[in-house]
């Protein structure tokens, strides 16, 4: 099974880098959530788009410098899990 994840109303983001954190203030909500790389890389490639994992993955992977496999798969699978417990995050789908 493959799980297809979307960015929690993307425009309702605001994200500022604070040294080597990032802040992403949800609008929705009132709360600001600090989080570290690669989440704001994430956030950011997903655009309004739903993605599967590889497919967030392969976007990482052209805009910035990481390797692709298995490593990178898991842990992009665990950071949109946690921003799903965030509410920055859904989980769409699963095919």
């Amino acid at each position: 099974m493959r799980a297809i994840y979307r960015i929690t109303t993307p425009d309702a983001l605001i994200v500022r880098p604070l040294d080597s954190m990032t802040a992403i203030f949800q609008k929705s909500s009132g709360m600001t959530h600090i989080v570290a790389d690669p989440v704001p890389a994430i956030v950011d490639v997903m655009a309004d788009d739903a993605l599967e994992i590889s497919q967030v993955v392969g976007r990482l992977t052209d805009q910035y410098d990481i390797e692709d496999g298995d490593d990178a798969e898991n842990i992009v699978a665990a950071r949109l899990e946690e921003l799903c417990q965030l509410g920055l995050a859904d989980r769409v789908s699963v095919t």
